[in-house]
């Protein structure tokens, strides 16, 4: 088990891999059949009541990898959004995985849904340089999404980190920076109301 805090949420990364099945973010609206999966799990908390787990998962008859939300615990129900929001699919690329950045961000609707974001931005949640703090956790490569995977063919300008397979880490805190932190704070509402925002 390792544990780290990053900007106001704290990291619990647990030890080992867990077989589980479930279905792929590929298959939402497709045939909705669980296969077999490993997942590493994180659990997450913050000052705000949050307790949650989420799990970077990978398929075992497929290369389709995902970090998205597995259980919320305790905290406000404005998290709740997690469960339909905010999975980062990061795309295999040899013994790594290349994921890019994006953030939940309130709209019109009043929902949090994925949109583009800065390195500024993120380093603001994580209180200092996110790119270091993330290769401090040991992301191999931070930088634009188009330069660490070179055949992307859109989103090339957007934020992007590479971590290794063996130790996922850095990518867990991207998740708490970019999925948690913006519900939190309440990133994108024009007006500020409720414990989170």
């Amino acid at each position: 088990m390792s544990g780290f805090t990053i900007g106001p949420v704290s990291v619990e990364v647990l030890n080992g891999e867990h077989a589980i099945t479930v279905v792929p973010p590929s298959q939402w609206h497709g045939d909705r059949e669980e296969r077999p999966a490993h997942a590493v799990l994180a659990n997450l908390k913050a000052d705000d009541g949050l307790r949650a787990q989420v799990s970077l998962v990978h398929w075992d008859d497929s290369d389709e990898t995902s970090l998205g939300f597995a259980e919320l615990l305790a905290g406000p129900s404005d998290y709740e959004r997690l469960e339909n929001a905010g999975t980062i699919s990061p795309k295999l690329v040899d013994d790594k995985l290349v994921a890019r950045i994006r953030a939940l961000r309130y709209g019109k609707a009043g929902r949090a849904t994925g949109a583009a974001v800065e390195w500024s931005q993120i380093s603001e949640w994580a209180g200092g340089d996110a790119q270091a703090l993330l290769a401090d956790l040991g992301a191999t490569r931070t930088g634009a999404y188009g330069v660490l995977l070179p055949n992307a063919t859109r989103f090339k300008t957007e934020p992007a980190i590479e971590i290794p397979i063996a130790d996922p880490t850095a990518l867990f805190a991207v998740y708490a920076l970019t999925r948690v932190v913006p519900i939190m704070t309440g990133y994108g509402k024009e007006s500020v109301e409720g414990p989170n925002a």
